[in-house]
């Protein structure tokens, strides 16, 4: 399949989920991004960071119901649907939520992943 094809297909994908929050969008975006990956697959140090990304952000939001749990101030006019919700203690895996960052950029293990992936790909390592 054409780079740009699958390219094509994970923004659509995740326009979907952005659009439709729940379990069954959640797992068509992360299984066209594994997909993705698989189809590609060379033993580069970069693809396996990066799947490591995409299988550690694909578990929490799986998890979760088709959602990112947050840790971090509520914001006070939130859309009506988000993938992003407050973090609680009734969620699964938050060690793997978004975390880490700044009151207004959070990310989590998996993205941290998903960068240093890329990032070791331009290296072509």
């Amino acid at each position: 399949m054409p780079a740009f094809l699958q390219f094509a297909l994970l923004v659509a994908a995740r326009m979907v989920w952005q659009r439709r929050p729940n379990l069954w969008t959640c797992g068509l975006f992360w299984g066209i991004a594994l997909g993705s990956q698989i189809i590609s697959w060379s033993f580069a140090l970069s693809q396996i960071t990066i799947t490591l990304g995409i299988l550690s952000n694909a578990a929490v939001t799986l998890a979760n119901g088709g959602f990112m749990p947050v840790a971090g101030h509520r914001r006070v006019n939130l859309r009506a649907r988000s993938l992003w919700v407050q973090r609680e203690g009734s969620q699964h895996l938050l060690f793997l939520a978004d975390n880490f960052g700044t009151r207004f950029f959070r990310f989590s293990v998996g993205d941290v992943f998903i960068l240093a992936g890329i990032v070791l790909s331009f290296f072509e390592l």
